[in-house]
């Protein structure tokens, strides 16, 4: 088992020899360090650029209050305020309201009988 294994890590061993040999017969570019300096440097900052933490600055709320003042110059008192989102289109169930609707609704039927 061991000769299996020191056979293997030598079959690796000079697999790794040849391509170090041929590395270093590759004829290699001269690099400027001062160039390489400064792509380096550039590199740095796109980086530092792209990790640095982002400042929210929070949006202020729509001018309600301008447009509450605007409304009210306009159109004074008699504009009724708008309905809520969720509550447009929709019809209040309190049971005071319930209460004049079936009043109302048993007047006329009343009304219709008499």
């Amino acid at each position: 088992m061991e000769f299996m294994m020191d056979a293997k890590i030598q079959v690796v061993h000079g697999k790794l020899d040849a391509f170090e040999l041929r590395v270093l017969e590759r004829h290699a570019p001269t690099i400027d360090v001062t160039t390489f300096q400064k792509e380096l440097v550039r590199l740095f900052f796109y980086v530092d650029a792209h990790v640095a933490p982002v400042e929210t600055v929070p949006e202020t709320a729509p001018g309600v209050e301008e447009d509450e003042v605007v409304m009210a110059v306009l159109f004074g008192d008699t504009m009724t305020p708008p309905d809520p989102f969720r509550a447009a289109g929709k019809y209040h169930r309190s049971s005071v309201q319930t209460f004049d609707a079936e009043e109302a609704h048993q007047a006329k039927k009343r009304e219709a009988g008499d």
